[in-house]
């Protein structure tokens, strides 16, 4: 993966965080409140068109007022990952990999199975993560914080995902503290306990996970995981009783595919059963 610029919406979001911090708060005008209210209610091509079309000082009052109200100036790409991928990443992405993508903020969709060839595949991986720790609320399931997880069986794929992780945050000046060393993501806190936004597991187990109640956990070369352990935990996630969290398990070859991919079959195959019951 090439050094990607900052992008134009990443420079702002940057700078929007800046004047919500405790010592600079800054109350959001009425009126960039309600362009961010008529915004979050367009649909996701519709409004990408209004945010690309606003200047920079409207569409930095508005990143301030879903600061502050949202607890995320990343809240206009709340539905749509790919679009976060694009705009504030900076990623080009073809139509397979934005299906892949934004199938993820379906409500309905709690077990996504996609074959994304490498290195897409970790990209991809590495795209969730970002999107799922730094977009605060997922609506339609309230207002609470929600984690990312990086599973893989062995080390070296977790390392590959979060090198491209560490990446997209130097790149496009994205919040929070990484541990390389821990595969953690932690949010800046001033004051108070501190958040964990992303954590990286491989080979636990269901019983190790049972605490987790709002997540999305990101699979990376799921085709090739192996261990009984790992694969009994991914089943149990995917099956959970809790409606936010959901499962996307990116498989890259042909090798060792899960028994609950029955359509995992090419490339840009995604598969989103039904929700639990």
């Amino acid at each position: 993966m090439t050094y990607l610029p900052l992008t134009r919406c990443a420079a702002l979001a940057a700078q929007a965080r800046t004047f919500t911090r405790p010592h600079r708060i800054t109350p959001p005008t009425l009126g960039a409140a309600e362009l961010a209210h008529r915004l979050l209610n367009l649909p996701v091509d519709e409004r990408r068109e209004h945010v690309a079309a606003l200047e920079d000082a409207e569409l930095l009052a508005v990143m301030v007022a879903l600061d502050t109200h949202a607890g995320s100036a990343y809240e206009l790409w709340r539905d749509t990952p790919s679009g976060f991928a694009e705009d504030v990443l900076g990623l080009a992405l073809d139509a397979d990999l934005r299906a892949v993508l934004d199938v993820v903020a379906n409500p309905d969709a709690r077990r996504i199975a996609a074959r994304v060839p490498t290195p897409d595949n970790h990209t991809v991986a590495a795209v969730l993560l970002a999107w799922t720790a730094l977009v605060s609320s997922p609506r339609p399931f309230g207002d609470g914080w929600r984690t990312a997880v990086s599973f893989a069986q062995y080390r070296a794929t977790a390392a590959s995902v979060w090198r491209i992780l560490a990446r997209f945050i130097d790149n496009a000046s994205l919040p929070g503290r990484l541990d390389m060393t821990r595969f953690a993501w932690w949010a800046d806190s001033l004051e108070g306990p501190q958040h964990l936004m992303a954590f990286a597991v491989w080979n636990t187990t269901p019983d190790g996970m049972s605490g987790l109640h709002l997540y999305v956990a990101v699979v990376a070369d799921a085709d090739r995981i192996a261990d009984p352990d790992l694969r009994a935990t991914m089943t149990y996630l995917a099956d959970g009783a809790y409606g936010p969290c959901r499962l996307v398990a990116l498989g890259g070859t042909l090798e060792e595919p899960e028994e609950w991919f029955p359509l995992f079959e090419s490339c840009d195959q995604v598969t989103t059963p039904a929700t639990a019951r």
